[in-house]
């Protein structure tokens, strides 16, 4: 069963809405899905401005111009794609009306900015406030949809969020190659230099680290029923934006698929996430994937932490230590491994 029955695109004529439109056609072809368009004529949202410098300013007449050129928009995709298109002007609030029209769609694609920079100074971007408070997966447009998306990143770290963010990646970009990664922080051996444990044991720690990061990446992919073929697997070390983006620029990824997690608005707004600056320092789209409606999370303790050799058995004396002092730093560095790496922990 097709997940995506129903795309959203939302335009205000600029370059990047209208990338958004044709991505979403794109998709929607691919798909064979059905394509609504929707532009909203904001008229409240600058009123006061709009009486300073334009105060003769029609709202009739600017919803009638915007249904006229949606039309066309209509008529040259619906041609280039093949895909049946709809389309419908508003007008009103323009997070709210995109937030009232998501509840309908599968999906919803918007450009990264828009025309006025002075009303994005004011009111913040359309499309940040609707990462924050959507409840349906979000794309973002950065570039010229002119070809299906070939490389994608998914950034994991192994929780609810992620893990519908790999799945909804999976259903809905198909035939691209699909990069699970994974950034793991430098805390750890910082946390083992200062406790001046040898090096030997240092990259041992951090051999079995990853070790185990790699399995449970793969583990997770079968367990969310989806083939390993056409999937490859990478650890990052360093902050898990930094490491993201460079493992992205690396891969020449057009597009990055992130989950979030069901934190306020008002804590994403003041303290920021791990992805809004992925997608502010990325070149490529980036698709923002909500947290499930159930809440559900992954279960804390042996599930959370990074799974160690269990056939691994000391045959000396000497190896019994190193094993015991293995055991001890990676204990101290628990909090580490506990902390998601990417996601952020709220509804950004």
């Amino acid at each position: 069963m097709n997940p995506f029955t129903s795309i959203l695109a939302a335009t205000d004529f600029s370059v990047d809405g209208n990338n958004a439109v044709r991505r979403a056609a794109l998709l929607a072809h691919e798909h064979g899905t059905r394509l609504h368009i929707l532009h909203v004529v904001n008229d409240a949202g600058c009123k006061p401005l709009r009486e300073w410098f334009s105060p003769t300013i029609d709202i009739d007449l600017k919803a009638a111009q915007a249904r006229a050129a949606l039309r066309r928009v209509a008529v040259e995709i619906a041609g280039a794609y093949d895909v049946t298109v709809t389309v419908e002007v508003a007008v009103g609030d323009q997070l709210a009306t995109l937030m009232q029209a998501s509840e309908r769609a599968d999906l919803v694609v918007l450009g990264q900015r828009g025309h006025s920079r002075l009303e994005t100074l004011l009111i913040g971007k359309t499309a940040d406030r609707m990462l924050r408070t959507c409840r349906r997966p979000v794309l973002i447009v950065k570039q010229a949809a002119d070809t299906p998306y070939r490389e994608v990143l998914m950034p994991v770290d192994f929780t609810a969020s992620s893990d519908s963010a790999v799945r909804i990646a999976a259903r809905l970009v198909r035939g691209a190659q699909m990069h699970v990664f994974h950034a793991s922080d430098s805390h750890r051996e910082s946390i083992l230099r200062r406790a001046d444990v040898a090096e030997s044991i240092i990259r041992d720690v951090r051999k079995s680290e990853e070790t185990g990061i790699n399995a449970r990446m793969r583990r997770t992919v079968a367990r969310l029923g989806l083939s390993g073929a056409r999937m490859s697997f990478a650890i990052g070390r360093g902050p898990a934006d930094r490491a993201t983006l460079q493992h992205a620029r690396a891969l020449g990824a057009d597009l990055i698929v992130a989950g979030k997690h069901g934190r306020s608005t008002l804590a994403g707004f003041l303290l920021g996430s791990v992805s809004s600056r992925v997608l502010a320092g990325s070149d490529c789209d980036m698709l923002v994937v909500p947290r499930p409606r159930d809440g559900s999370l992954p279960r804390k303790g042996s599930e959370q932490r990074l799974p160690m050799d269990a056939h691994a058995q000391p045959d000396s004396a000497g190896q019994a230590r190193t094993h015991a002092t293995h055991a001890r730093a990676m204990s101290a560095a628990h909090w580490t491994q506990n902390t998601p790496r990417f996601l952020p922990r709220r509804t950004s």
